[in-house]
């Protein structure tokens, strides 16, 4: 585990140097537009989070996320589609605004109620590429998922060969160590696990699980620094402007 970890701190951290000024050098100022829901609206669009919303019957209690549940209707959806339960709760969980591929904005819920600390925004639909849960090998991404920006050669080239190191890296130490469940997220007690956890980490937590394809998958942890400017509407209003009312059967 020490030679791993060894080599993989100098990964990490070149691989998070350059994809920080990437970043940085390639945003554009995209206005993020955002729809006020309250909880019992975010609950009609399938997504339930224990903030005062009754909960639905498919807990993402062990996929990681203890405050969402998503309703029979959307699990069917999007199983069709070839996701599983984890997949989706690691999806719906994730921190991101833009479609990898295509650069659209996602449809985007900003639930005000919900208490300070609590993640207070979510999307609305997640793509097909996110459906076993290793979006860093899966998605043809040409766009940063936070800002929106088209992503260079270079920087494509660097997430590439990050996803498929760290796959090969996290798959050996989920069988060397027989784990199950969410075995690390970032506020957990670093000292337990190689220092490239969370080194440059992009992952909120880590899930191993038999249900997803590649033995684990993650939510992704959203970037530090300045966000994009935000633009909030209500509902009638984003739906006047092309959304529908089931956003994630879109």
């Amino acid at each position: 585990m020490r030679r791993l970890a060894s080599t993989t701190i100098c990964l990490t951290l070149g691989w998070l140097a350059i994809q920080v000024s990437l970043d940085r050098a390639n945003a554009q100022e995209q206005k993020v537009t955002r729809v006020r829901m309250t909880v019992g609206e975010l609950r009609a669009h399938g997504l339930a989070v224990s903030h005062g919303a009754q909960p639905f019957p498919n807990s993402c209690q062990s996929s990681g996320n203890t405050s969402l549940s998503v309703s029979d209707d959307l699990l069917a959806n999007f199983k069709s589609k070839g996701f599983t339960l984890e997949s989706v709760c690691l999806a719906f969980s994730s921190h991101m605004r833009f479609d990898p591929e295509t650069g659209r904005q996602l449809p985007l819920a900003f639930v005000a109620e919900i208490p300070d600390g609590s993640a207070n925004e979510f999307p609305l639909n997640v793509p097909l590429c996110y459906r076993n849960g290793v979006s860093g090998l899966e998605c043809d991404a040409k766009f940063d998922t936070w800002w929106g920006s088209r992503l260079d050669r270079r920087a494509l080239a660097e997430n590439r060969q990050f996803a498929q190191r760290m796959d090969t890296m996290l798959r050996s130490f989920i069988q060397d160590n027989r784990l199950s469940g969410v075995f690390w997220r970032m506020e957990m007690d670093q000292s337990r696990f190689p220092k490239w956890f969370s080194d440059g980490s992009v992952y909120e937590w880590i899930l191993a699980s038999r249900a997803l394809p590649r033995g684990y998958g993650y939510a992704l942890h959203g970037p530090e620094g300045d966000d994009p400017g935000e633009e909030d509407v209500n509902l009638s209003t984003y739906r006047k402007k092309g959304g529908a009312s089931s956003l994630w059967n879109d």
